[in-house]
Parts: C-alpha cells; structure tokens; sequence
C-alpha cells in the first residue's frame, strides 16, 4: 500500500465511527479539514474489536468482542451486562476507543464509561452529566473533541467538549442549543460529518410539525462571539415521515435518512461545503418494512437499513459517481430475512470498521444478527451461530462496533 493512502486510511479509522444515527495534556487531534477529504475506497478501516447494545428495557449496556475473521460474537463477562441510567437509547465511543458515553432518555443524563484495553469491559468513569429532556441519541467528533446529544423532549441539542484523558465533559456554552424552528419536532437522532465541521439532526416530528432534518456549523474558533464545539444553526429541509436515524456518509458527501412510518430511505447532497447546507438528492421506497435504522459500509459501496415490520435487512448499492452518486439501488436478492426468533423486529444495524459484516439489534429475545458481507456484490450470508445473545436481556434497541 502506498505511503500516502495509508496515512489517510489511518486517519480515517479515527472519523469513521463517528459518522453514523444513536475524553498531563491531551493529544492533539488537530483541526478539521476545511475540505472534505478523498475517499479512498476498498480497503476498510481496521479489524473490528468490540459490540456494543443498548437494552432500553433493561437500563443495561452489554458488550461482545468480534472476531475479526468469521464476524462471530462472544460475550465480554466481566459483569456485562452493565447498568446505565434510566431507559438507555444510543452509544457512542471516542475515536480511540477509550470512553463510552450513552443516553438515558428516562433520567435525562449521559452515563460516561472506560473502555479496558484489550477487553473491551466498560467500567463507570464518573457521574452522570444532565441533558436537556428525553436525550435519544449521542454522537463523538471525529476529532473527539466534542459530544452531541439529541434531546427528544426539550427539542434542543446539548454539546459538550471532553478531555481525551479523562473522559469527563463540559457544557459548552449557550448549551443546549435550540433547534431552528419553535414548533415541537422532537429531534430523533444526530450525526457530525467526517471533517468535523458539521451536526445533521433528523426531527422525528410531532402531530403537528413535519418531520425535518435540522443543519448546523461548529464553531472551531475561539475569537469574537465564537466558542470551539458551539453550534450555528444554517436551517433546515424537509424529510420524510418520522425520520428515525441520520447517517453520514464516509465519503462525506451524502447524508442518509431513514424514515420509520414513511418506508423510505431519503439521500441528500452536502451541496455547500462552507456551510454544510444539503439539498435532497432522491429517495428509495421500502414498502411494508418500517425502516428505523441505516449504515453505510466503511467503504462507501453499500447501505443497509433495518427493518422493524418485515423482519429484513435490506441491501443496497450506492451509486459511485456521476449526476447519480449517493443514490441508493436495491441489490436483488442482497438483503436477508431474519427468523430467529419469532418476530425479531430488528431496530438498529451497524456495518464494521473493515466492511465485512453487519449487525442488527433485535427487539424480540435481545439478540444481535450477524451477517458477512460479500465485498464485491454487497450480498449479506448469516455469520455461524447467529444471533448471539448471551446478556439475558429482553430486548436490544441499538447496536455499536467499534475498531
């Protein structure tokens, strides 16, 4: 491999985890990109390391290690599943995964946790850090400076920056930040883009607000009014019904929204690399199957999304270049059926940091769907033993692989 593509796949290890959606002096990340980076595709980013799911039900965190050659999972013991706050939501890790930070929707706080190396064991790193209301979804940069967190409740974002020692947060100031518009649209999910200049929000919406897709800047200065880690608002454009999950593409180019009543996935364009401004590309039907989770693979060829009332994971091609790139094309035959157990109802999917298999999170039994993922067609084939529960959980509600 060339010396310079290295050095870029390595980089890109440290922003890829960060795109997707549910811390003596400290190391110098360095600063965004003022473009967005060349994707190189085809190689992955790294082996994956650790599984982590989040039990709403359960108020509990459990974790598994992967095998990074057959895409197996085993249990991590060591006390997993690990306790949370009240009604857990989403994960996220640090880009050197040494801390974990997940939302507790039902006591409104952020659980803050230490990875052990190798082990992948989470062990509580400090008290929990109040949110807005009803927080459903948290997201790292990718330089790991600052934590997003979306707030269903109170429909505002609450920011944090974090020390890479320690782990601990901070709230920025003017934190929480509202969200564009006055009615109540109930942000559902949150994600930063690859460069770490931008915050996508998917707004699940209310009754009577429409669903949206909420676009912000991050402040990287510190002169005049700006404060590093603050949030702009830029505005705001339509999604689909009851967008779900927002996920960045690794490319950063796309931003994809599932949306969970309206069985769709929508495709939007970062058509102003200044501001972060999108503008809708197109969209896929996905008839029947309420959609409610979407991962891109590490290297940009495919999507797949989860669906809750179909009992399927759906594959799709991501068109490479042209007037059409970004745009989604079901691959025949390339998803599966999930059938174990009954009605599994899986909720959220993440794609591995090499881009050789996928997760799902069942409701049903609190299991997670492996599967391997054919590098040249996108085509999914069941991992040996799946699914995998050994938390003894009732339910899984999402799903994070980190490298």
């Amino acid at each position: 491999m060339k010396r310079h593509k290295l050095a870029w796949l390595l980089a890109a290890g440290v922003v890829s985890l960060m795109a997707v959606a549910c811390g003596g002096n400290d190391p110098d990340y360095g600063t965004p990109g003022t473009d967005v980076p060349v994707f190189v595709p085809g190689e992955g980013i790294a082996p994956p390391r650790f599984a982590y799911v989040v039990h709403t039900n359960d108020d509990s965190v459990s974790g598994y290690t992967v095998d990074p050659t057959d895409g197996k999972l085993t249990t991590m013991g060591a006390g997993t599943p690990w306790l949370t706050g009240s009604t857990p939501t989403c994960i996220a890790v640090d880009p050197l995964v040494k801390y974990a930070y997940v939302a507790n929707s039902g006591s409104n706080n952020l659980s803050i946790f230490s990875i052990a190396d190798p082990s992948g064991v989470l062990t509580s790193a400090a008290l929990p850090v109040a949110t807005g209301s009803q927080p459903r979804a948290v997201v790292v940069d990718p330089q790991g400076r600052y934590v997003y967190v979306a707030n269903y409740g109170s429909n505002t974002i609450s920011a944090f920056s974090r020390s890479t020692v320690t782990g601990l947060l901070t709230a920025i100031t003017g934190s929480p930040f509202a969200l564009p518009s006055s009615a109540d649209i109930a942000p559902r999910s949150v994600a930063v883009d690859p460069s770490g200049k931008f915050v996508y929000v998917a707004n699940y919406g209310a009754t009577s607000s429409p669903s949206t897709i909420s676009m912000f800047m991050i402040d990287t200065a510190s002169t005049g009014s700006l404060v590093p880690g603050a949030l702009t608002a830029v505005g705001s454009i339509a999604a689909g019904s009851h967008p779900n999950q927002i996920t960045v593409s690794p490319s950063g180019r796309q931003v994809y929204v599932s949306n969970e009543t309206g069985d769709s996935v929508m495709v939007y364009e970062i058509a102003n690399t200044i501001t972060g401004g999108l503008a809708y590309k197109g969209f896929v039907s996905t008839p029947g199957s309420t959609p409610t989770g979407i991962a891109i693979d590490p290297n940009n060829k495919f999507a797949y999304t989860s669906n809750r009332s179909d009992n399927t994971i759906r594959a799709y091609s991501i068109a490479p270049g042209g007037s059409s790139q970004g745009l989604l094309t079901a691959i025949s035959g390339g998803g599966a059926t999930v059938t174990t157990p009954p009605n599994p109802g899986p909720t959220s999917v993440a794609t591995d940091p090499s881009g050789k298999f996928v997760y799902a999170s069942l409701l049903a039994g609190g299991g997670v769907a492996a599967y391997k993922i054919n590098a040249t067609t996108g085509v999914l084939t069941m991992v040996d033993d799946s699914p995998f529960n050994d938390s003894g959980a009732t339910q899984s509600d999402f799903i994070l692989i980190t490298k």
